[in-house]
């Protein structure tokens, strides 16, 4: 089919339709189009996207919409109408968008994403420095997911994945390993080279699984936004909001900061989060004592923050429910955790026994501050 004139593509342009009538023919002819009036960018080493996809409708594919091809490019963008009015329907279970080390400087503004297949994921990219620099604002996904975004890459070469940023998304659905999966391969280290996501002003409220999961390292910053899980996984585990679950990373690719968000872990299986990374995680302006009326959050073995072997920790002004765990198997080495001007919403939590839970053959080892806390802890 020629090239079209106009630089706006839309699935109709290749016989696509909204509606129940499988497009995925349609998406991936338009994607070739996308991919042969690429320009060569005077400045750099890639290609350059001349035209941006427009969706007014709900679509239904039922395998790949973004496949691997040679070389590298940049700068293309999806635009829709509104959440739910433009949605993509994955009814297939490959990923929707796969980005094999070949775009940077995507982004999507206001579409829906839907899954209907369990074994479907929206994104698998991995990168060897092709991949970086993607985008979302005003988008949102639900339906049944295997993952949202995996990012992977080989042995000696993984770097980049990076740079990637959420504004205003919501995040819905159901998640059998996480939303965003970073270090899918975790026994190779260079993936710690994935770098560099920020979570803005989103509403975070999905079903189950973990939103966060980071089997590498990781230099991540949220701030503001509701963030809830309203179930719990089917086979009754818990589901976290960050699961950060390898401890030996360099020391620059283990930042975790949380800024003014509301949390809501709901059931009591449940945790805010389960980190094993020596890095620096802080918590500023957070709560998540919104469910502190229900009985379960009372009880001695609720414990939505975990940490093992733990670095910096800090919360600060945080209004917080339930105990926090600390497991120290190994003599702490450079460790500073502090709580400063926090307090505990259930009374039974607001001494020193009462809200740590320390465990481990190093537990009396472990180095725990309180500055001015509005229970009187110190």
């Amino acid at each position: 089919m020629s090239t079209p004139a106009t630089t706006i593509l839309r699935p109709e342009d290749y016989g696509g339709t909204p509606g129940l009538a499988d497009s995925t023919a349609a998406f991936q002819a338009m994607m070739d189009d996308v991919d042969r009036t690429l320009r060569r960018d005077p400045a750099g080493d890639r290609g350059t996207a001349t035209a941006t996809v427009l969706l007014a409708g709900s679509y239904t594919v039922g395998r790949s919409i973004m496949r691997p091809a040679a070389g590298r490019a940049q700068g293309l963008t999806f635009r829709g109408i509104g959440k739910r009015a433009s949605e993509i329907v994955m009814t297939g279970g490959e990923p929707l968008f796969v980005n094999a080390d070949r775009w940077m400087g995507v982004r999507f503004y206001d579409l829906s994403f839907r899954s209907t297949n369990p074994k479907a994921s929206y994104l698998y990219s991995t990168s060897t420095g092709g991949a970086q620099d993607w985008g979302w604002t005003n988008c949102e996904w639900r339906g049944t997911w295997s993952y949202g975004i995996g990012l992977d890459g080989p042995v000696a070469t993984s770097n980049l994945n990076s740079e990637m940023s959420w504004d205003r998304c919501h995040i819905n659905g159901a998640y059998d390993k996480a939303f965003l999966w970073s270090g899918m391969t975790p026994t190779i280290q260079q993936q710690d080279q994935f770098l560099n996501f920020a979570l803005r002003d989103c509403k975070v409220e999905y079903d189950s699984g973990d939103a966060l999961r980071f089997d590498r390292g990781g230099s991540i910053t949220v701030t503001g936004g509701s963030w809830i899980i309203k179930g719990k996984r089917p086979d009754g585990g818990a589901s976290r909001f960050f699961y950060l679950p390898t401890g030996i990373h360099a020391d620059s690719v283990q930042n975790l900061l949380i800024e003014g968000v509301r949390f809501e872990p709901r059931d009591p299986v449940n945790q805010v989060i389960d980190s094993s990374w020596r890095g620096q995680v802080q918590f500023i302006g957070c709560t998540d004592d919104a469910w502190a009326f229900k009985t379960a959050s009372a009880a001695d073995d609720y414990a939505p923050h975990r940490y093992t072997n733990p670095g910096g920790v800090r919360y600060q002004g945080c209004q917080l429910t339930g105990r926090h765990r600390y497991t120290q198997t190994a003599a702490p080495s450079r460790q500073a955790i502090v709580y400063d001007q926090c307090a505990r919403t259930v009374t039974g939590r607001r001494t020193k026994a009462g809200f740590l839970d320390l465990q481990g053959g190093y537990a009396d080892r472990i180095r725990i501050s309180h500055r001015d806390d509005r229970d009187g802890i110190s």
